[in-house]
């Protein structure tokens, strides 16, 4: 060992004394030299900036350099993202055993991560680096007032590369003699500047000077470093696979472990499903896609085919009726944006778990046929229960017939791709297609560890955001700055909406054009169907036509008590009819289902749905719906149906209805309900009603008159005033008629209307208007500013990992609840034990207030509860709940969680 130290210091390559990754397995004491680590994640760095990827040509052509010399300089910097290992505070960590590194210096203790010790080492020598050669600097020192400049130019390009483990780092007040040792065997501060050196040569750098030197440069670069920053963390978790960079030991130099590096980094990547984006086809028809020549597409879907695709970003703005095809028309317009360069893949971003999962069976292999047939595009489910979704689930583990080329007991190169990419939600954003919640994209907006990983992904793909106008005010200023920053990025988005109110659509428009650094462009167009256009110096509004079909009147009927909507529902039932009740709260639904089922002469033609059941439940019921009310339900199935549902049978269900009943509720939701009644084509049929409970009629109504009928619909919608305008206009109109009336009902609601709200609740949309003005403050606190680019800056720190921020703003905290049972033996056990995913689907989702409500676990079972822990992941942060011992709340299969005294507040 001292013999090849010894070799090793005479040729003067010191840093061959350090190891970069060392971990012991079966009994391996084996280590990864340091220089040759930072080679492997360089590696890959280079791989993925390939100057034809579309990414790579176009941070190009934003900061105006060559491909290749962008690609150089960009890779070079992330060679050094483990400059800080150098430390011997560090190298002290590990000490394999018959390797000649660097001894340790006992009195040199790690303290701070090597990520913040590279920024360290780098703010202490660069200026010395550059003037003796080491960073092969073309020329002299720049003047003074220049030299400045590059300063804070090489730490805007540098924080990138050090902030590789999810967060900017910076060196602070640390000194460099706390960490860095020098002693006879080696000095770490020059082991690191030789590696520099040989690794500059090696890249053959070639250095922009001007641009360094630029102000303007640097902000440009600021505005695309979160994406670099995702491709350094992304480098790093490729570059650090053991399985694919075998580790070495053996000094050679850089030059010859080069092209090894290469070619690990080509097996990595390709069986991440990184090799090579996939190849987009141009769009050839929805006949194409579904096989069916005589598919006849919407006037929506023909204006998606025929617009032209412009130059740069673009923002388009869908609105339409439920039925007229906006998913494919989304996906038409994708794919014309993909085989335009526009990107090398989708996100399609819903507003909830259920929406997720309905989006990702109904586009099944749809994403394929963007794509040649070789590409095999991934596609992943991202959001937290996605595990609980057996499609997804089979998807993850198929392999393609393609992959015949491996063994019969290797993992194909699909599989293996679908894996990884699923292992973590802050990998599937960086799946080619990806379906789930708009909270996964929004995370990359706020202080979050590897959210830049998020946003790489994202810069890479078309935002398709469904559902737009279901965000509250906070996710909705967080949307805004999403798009502007998705527009700056140089992506696309497409945004899906039945019921956007206009000053959100130009809300949303004026974001885009912030991040394109234009001013908001006047839309002006009224007309409903809509189709919004928004780019560089491109506005187009093009009114749609409809079709028959989806061209709709539905009566209003108005109930004035639950007694009248009981009885409303009876004579559904003794018509033959089938009917669903949708309340605004889950204990008026228990209360309604209730009083059906004791009328009902076949209860077991009674569905309760609400979101306090058991997850094990909750599936089952959503089957039975479907069942009972979905496309293919029987005219049999379908007689005397009852459901009594909470807003969840409006979010995802393919169902449909004879007669609905509702709760007064604001316009857009009594919409959106309403379009579950009678959604699919049967005969006969009478007339599609809505009957609406809601309080009697008042010009003049105070403060209580919702509450006096319905109390727990005041508690969950507090600004009355939308509601009173809801019944305004539906009792003016008489009915729902879409698409003709559209535009009315919703700026009848949500449009300048202020004059007309009655004095007596004013207060109450007083009140609503500053918690939204609070909201958007909340969460313009909470965001990152992504303009001021991935740096971390002192004086106002986001990065506080103790702080709990979320994409939603919520008024009280909620958590999950795991439901438990004792068996015959008397141990605790799940609810749904024997199931697969049981410890997830034994949970149910409470507010904190609810979940005070229930009965502590009794302290005898508290070990079995910790052994369950153990056992489960999924129990981590949850509530335990032993249901059979609490004697004041209760749970059945068929009516949820039910508490004695719960007032009536309790929302979905």
């Amino acid at each position: 060992m001292e013999v090849q130290a010894q070799r090793i210091r005479e040729t003067g390559m010191s840093y061959y004394l350090y190891w970069g990754k060392a971990k012991p397995r079966d009994g391996d004491d084996s280590c990864h030299l340091l220089p040759f680590h930072s080679l492997d994640v360089a590696a890959v760095g280079w791989l993925l900036f390939k100057p034809g990827r579309p990414l790579a040509q176009r941070l190009s052509t934003y900061l105006d350099l060559s491909p290749d010399a962008l690609r150089r300089l960009l890779v070079f910097l992330l060679g050094l993202h483990d400059l800080g290992k150098f430390a011997r505070a560090f190298q002290g960590v590990a000490r394999p055993e018959d390797i000649p590194l660097v001894p340790p210096i006992e009195r040199l203790a790690y303290t701070e991560r090597h990520d913040r010790l590279g920024a360290l080492l780098w703010q202490a020598r660069w200026i010395e680096w550059l003037r003796d050669g080491t960073l092969q600097w073309p020329g002299d020192m720049p003047p003074r007032r220049e030299r400045l400049q590059l300063s804070e130019t090489l730490r805007a390009l540098l924080a990138p590369m050090f902030g590789h483990h999810g967060q900017p780092v910076e060196p602070g007040r640390l000194e460099l003699t706390e960490f860095f040792g020098d002693d006879d065997i080696a000095s770490d501060s020059e082991a690191a500047r030789r590696f520099v050196a040989d690794w500059a040569d090696l890249i053959e750098l070639d250095w922009p000077v001007d641009k360094l030197v630029s102000k303007e440069w640097r902000e440009a670069f600021l505005t695309v470093s979160w994406t670099v920053a995702g491709w350094a963390i992304l480098s790093d978790w490729l570059g650090s696979n053991r399985d694919r960079f075998a580790y070495c030991q053996a000094a050679m130099p850089l030059a010859e472990y080069w092209p090894k590096a290469l070619r690990y980094a080509e097996r990595a990547l390709e069986e991440a499903g990184f090799a090579q984006p996939p190849e987009p086809v141009p769009y050839a028809g929805l006949a194409d896609w579904f096989g069916d020549q005589s598919v006849t597409p919407t006037p929506l879907q023909k204006e998606a085919e025929s617009l032209s695709i412009g130059e740069g970003p673009q923002l388009f703005i869908l609105e339409d009726v439920t039925g007229a095809g906006k998913t494919e028309a989304a996906c038409i317009l994708a794919q014309r944006l993909l085989a335009a360069g526009h990107g090398e893949g989708l996100y399609f971003a819903l507003p909830t778990m259920a929406t997720s999962n309905a989006m990702y069976e109904r586009l099944g292999h749809l994403h394929r046929r963007f794509y040649t047939e070789a590409s095999r595009p991934s596609c992943v489910l991202a959001h937290g229960a996605r595990e609980l979704n057996d499609t997804y689930m089979q998807a993850v583990a198929a392999e393609q017939p393609e992959d015949r080329d491996y063994a019969a007991d290797d993992m194909t190169a699909t599989t293996r791709c679908n894996r990884w990419l699923a292992d973590s939600r802050k990998k599937s954003l960086l799946a080619d297609v990806g379906v789930g919640t708009v909270d996964q994209a929004l995370m990359g907006l706020l202080p979050f560890r590897h959210q830049s990983l998020r946003l790489y992904g994202l810069a890479r793909k078309v935002l398709v955001v469904d559902e737009v106008h279901a965000y509250d005010h906070y996710m909705q200023t967080l949307l805004n700055q999403l798009l502007a920053h998705h527009a700056r990025q140089g992506g696309s988005a497409i945004l899906l909406t039945a019921t956007m109110p206009r000053a959100m659509r130009e809300s949303l428009a004026a974001a885009w054009r912030e991040g394109l650094g234009q001013a908001p462009a006047a839309l002006q167009e009224e007309d409903f169907p809509l189709l919004t256009q928004v780019g560089h110096d491109l506005k187009r509004e093009v009114p749609l036509a409809s079709r028959p079909e989806v061209s709709r009147e539905i009566g209003i009927d108005w109930l004035a008590t639950e007694e009248q909507a009981v009885d409303t529902v009876m004579a559904a039932i003794e018509a033959g009819e089938c009917v669903a009740w949708v309340r605004n709260t889950v204990d008026d639904a228990i209360r309604a289902y209730e009083q059906v089922c004791r009328r009902h002469p076949d209860p077991e033609r009674c569905l309760l749905f609400h979101s306090r059941f058991a997850m094990v439940d909750r599936q089952r019921i959503e089957s039975d719906v479907i069942e009972r009310l979905g496309k293919t339900s029987t005219p049999d199935q379908r007689r005397g149906q009852v459901l009594i549902s909470t807003q969840v049978f409006q979010e995802s269900l393919d169902c449909d209805v004879d007669h609905m009943v509702s709760d007064l509720a604001p316009i857009d939701l009594l919409i959106q309900r309403a379009g579950r009644l009678q959604r699919h084509v049967r005969s006969p049929r009478r007339a599609p009603v809505l009957s609406v409970l809601a309080p009697e009629w008042s010009d003049e109504p105070d403060a209580q008159w919702l509450k006096r009928t319905l109390p727990g619909t005041q508690a969950v919608y507090r600004d009355t005033s939308l509601l009173w305008l809801t019944q305004r206009v539906l009792r003016e109109l008489g009915a729902i008629r879409m698409p003709d009336q559209a535009r009315t009902l919703i700026e009848s609601v949500y449009g300048g209307v202020v004059d007309l709200v009655p004095d007596g609740l004013q207060e109450a949309r007083i009140e609503q208007h500053g918690m939204n003005r609070v909201a958007g403050a909340m969460a313009n606190f909470n965001a990152l500013t992504l303009e001021q680019g991935y740096l971390r800056h002192p004086e106002a720190d986001q990065w506080q990992e103790e702080l709990e921020i979320g994409t939603r703003l919520v008024d009280e905290p909620t958590l999950n609840v795991v439901l438990l049972e004792r068996t015959a033996e008397g141990e605790l056990t799940l609810w749904a034990e024997g199931e697969r995913h049981a410890a997830m689907l034994s949970q149910v989702k409470l507010r904190q207030g609810q979940a005070e409500k229930l009965a502590g676990l009794p302290g005898g079972y508290q070990a079995q509860w910790e052994a369950l822990q153990e056992r489960h992941k999924a129990l981590r942060f949850t509530q335990p709940w032993l249901v059979e011992a609490d004697t004041t709340c209760g749970y059945d299969s068929h009516w949820g969680l039910v508490f004695s005294a719960s007032p009536a507040t309790t929302t979905t």
